[in-house]
């Protein structure tokens, strides 16, 4: 497990360096990654939107009369608005994953959304959910939540690996699932904070995978933290096709 981590650890480095000697290039693959990020998220959930909806969603807003369109452009526009939020928090060297920042992103994916009920923690054992492994019962939540959130501040965890941290905080957030609605998104989210922050692509877990994914709640974090691995290791290589296939910058073409 040790050398798959130093693999990652080198080829997301080497990205990096990639990304900087190009950002044309580098805007230019990660906007792509982020619609496919976004398009996977949703469909973890059950919910597909065509490419068509997400570009929608993130371009300036227009004047639409449909409804259903209103909803789904408001929806993918609160999902981008997320992300930014996550992103900020893994720059900033005073983020703290704690309550405060778990309802943050939770009431900026429900933002403007009528359908969507207030950001507080769910009163019953919903009958009717895309995940089937055991979760807490209501009046358990808030202490269970607490130890989640106290472990990311611990000595262990902090000196743990990026992926440890982000299997380790997605998992322990989903045996709670706090929220009626939107749990999965919030705990993938604080998940790819610590993976970003750790200088990694965010873990994109694509949608056929999804059965394999909720499995993974029902067993050990080690099985989460394997499928996650994939997916990085996936993402990177990605990443790496999309920078050799393209043509030499400006300015290499005139060092040479």
């Amino acid at each position: 497990m040790r050398n798959r981590y130093l693999d990652l650890d080198d080829r997301s480095q080497d990205l990096n360096e990639r990304m900087q000697e190009d950002p044309d290039l580098a805007t230019d693959f990660l906007q792509k990654y982020e619609l496919s990020w976004m398009y996977h998220e949703n469909a973890l959930e059950g919910v597909i939107y065509t490419v068509q909806e997400l570009v929608a969603g993130l371009s300036a807003p227009q004047p639409v009369a449909d409804a259903t369109v209103i909803g789904v452009l408001q929806e993918v526009r609160n999902h981008k608005a997320a992300i930014d939020l996550v992103r900020a928090e893994a720059g900033s060297k005073k983020s703290r994953v704690n309550l405060s920042l778990v309802k943050k992103i939770h009431e900026t994916l429900n933002r403007g959304m009528q359908s969507k009920g207030p950001t507080e923690f769910r009163k019953d054992m919903p009958l009717h959910r895309s995940y089937f492994h055991e979760i807490a019962q209501p009046i358990r939540i808030p202490t269970m939540l607490e130890k989640v959130l106290d472990t990311v501040d611990g000595a262990d965890f902090k000196k743990s690996h990026p992926i440890v941290q982000a299997a380790r905080v997605q998992h322990g957030f989903m045996q709670v699932y706090p929220f009626t609605d939107g749990s999965g998104k919030v705990a993938r989210l604080l998940g790819n904070l610590y993976l970003i922050r750790g200088g990694f692509l965010p873990c994109v877990i694509h949608s056929i995978d999804r059965q394999r994914y909720y499995d993974s709640f029902k067993m050990p974090e080690t099985v989460l933290r394997e499928l996650m691995i994939e997916a990085i290791d996936n993402s990177v290589e990605h990443a790496e096709k999309h920078f050799a296939e393209a043509p030499p910058t400006r300015t290499r073409r005139s060092a040479r």
